[in-house]
């Protein structure tokens, strides 16, 4: 994907018109499905910091720092969706206060 942003820059620099490419566009998925992914990632971050501590609360085989470690895990992780969440909207009230 960097390549292909490295060779639409050097269309504009060559003075070359821009045009819609179907393999910048067609490559890769869209934003929608990467987020759906990372939420999909950090739920299943979540769930398993679950697992872990219920198992360690049932005397099952977790040591307490693989369950410390999984629960630090899922706390960045959703403290991360938080952030972006955070920075999205701050995005999209800056965008709607812009002056058109």
């Amino acid at each position: 994907m960097g390549v292909q942003g490295i060779q639409a820059v050097s269309n504009v620099v060559s003075g070359q018109p821009l045009q819609p490419s179907s393999t910048v566009s067609g490559q890769g998925p869209s934003f929608a499905d990467f987020l759906g992914q990372a939420l999909d990632k950090v739920n299943q971050i979540s769930q398993n910091a679950d697992q872990l501590a219920q198992s360690y609360a049932t005397g099952g085989q977790v040591t307490a720092a693989q369950l410390m470690i999984a629960e630090q895990q899922a706390s960045l992780a959703v403290d991360t969706v938080v952030q972006v969440n955070n920075r999205v909207q701050q995005m999209y009230s800056t965008m709607m206060n812009m002056q058109v």
